[in-house]
């Protein structure tokens, strides 16, 4: 809750600051905020500023100025998709729902707002509800590239390949250089076997954003499918270079070292992916398992262990620890 208002308070001046505490906040039947106290506010001043409350947005102006006058600029509003894209960033979804469905309220013909709400669908996999507002963006704005890209993911999702590379080709079509959709374009072809194709998006990527982590581990995989091993350990390492706590190039990596029995090494990874991303559970499961390829069962059974420590239910902990 203190974050949530914390945001709020931080776009509602000019300069942008944390919420002080104790901070209090008067609202409306609402939800709109009619008032901020700073420090500790007394029962007297709270039921005075309750009575008097503004109605309108005149009366809000009026209490707000300290001085009367004519307002020769547009009325004020608040800005709802601020605070909405704000909510999103900081994983506030509920809030960030509400804003944008405030902003569709005020401008049902504003794009963006649409392209919002359908990219917190997808993050909350409610397919559905993304693909009819992703719909929506792209009618009110046919040249949208990054509500195309979106489309195409969920496509991909669906398991609809077909669908999602006409998507990704026409965000691509829009925005040639758009390396989110190379990269996503360039996979579903890895995926589909096209790896000529699938490489020279990824390349392609590569040139437009070569700090991208993404891009690096997208190509390290694709050579990592070809067996190519060390194309695929150098763009692996460019990923976790770019991203140290990558868990996925981290233990993609180890899975890649094991696999050329380069054992050691990947061991150093595992380690490295569990410590810089101690929830990832493939880390504690692949260490484990290279442990008993290299008959140390003590210490795989200790690496289980300490993964049930952090996830008690783990099925898959749990059925290799009694096996063991």
């Amino acid at each position: 809750m203190a974050g949530i208002y914390n945001l709020l308070f931080r776009y509602m001046f000019d300069r942008h600051r944390d919420l002080p505490l104790p901070t209090s906040f008067l609202i409306d039947s609402e939800a709109n905020i009619l008032k901020v106290y700073q420090g500790v506010v007394t029962s007297n001043e709270l039921l005075v500023d309750t009575a008097s409350a503004p109605k309108t947005p005149a009366e809000r102006l009026h209490r707000a100025l300290p001085f009367p006058g004519v307002l020769h600029r547009d009325a004020f509003q608040r800005n709802a998709f601020t605070y909405g894209v704000a909510f999103f960033q900081h994983g506030f979804l509920e809030q960030a729902e509400r804003s944008f469905k405030r902003v569709i309220v005020a401008k049902p013909d504003d794009p963006e707002a649409y392209y919002n709400l359908g990219t917190l669908y997808l993050r909350q996999n409610s397919l559905q509800q993304a693909r009819q507002r992703l719909e929506e963006t792209v009618k009110l704005r046919p040249d949208h590239p990054e509500a195309w890209n979106n489309l195409g993911m969920l496509a991909a999702q669906e398991g609809n390949t077909a669908e999602a590379i006409q998507f990704f080709q026409q965000s691509l079509h829009f925005r040639p250089a758009y390396a989110t959709a190379l990269v996503n374009l360039g996979n579903l072809y890895r995926r589909q076997g096209k790896l000529s194709e699938a490489e020279t998006l990824l390349r392609g990527a590569l040139n437009n954003e070569p700090k991208n982590p993404e891009v690096s581990y997208s190509l390290g995989m694709l050579y990592a499918h070809q067996d190519k091993v060390e194309p695929a350990i150098q763009y692996l390492e460019a990923a976790i270079a770019l991203r140290k706590d990558y868990s996925d190039a981290l233990n993609n990596l180890g899975v890649l070292l094991v696999q050329h029995k380069r054992y050691q090494e990947a061991e150093e990874k595992f380690k490295a992916c569990i410590e810089r991303a101690p929830n990832f559970d493939q880390a504690y499961l692949n260490l484990a398992r290279l442990y008993l390829v290299l008959n140390e069962k003590e210490k795989a059974r200790t690496v289980l262990r300490s993964l049930l420590q952090k996830q008690p239910l783990h099925k898959m902990a749990q059925q290799m620890l009694q096996l063991l």
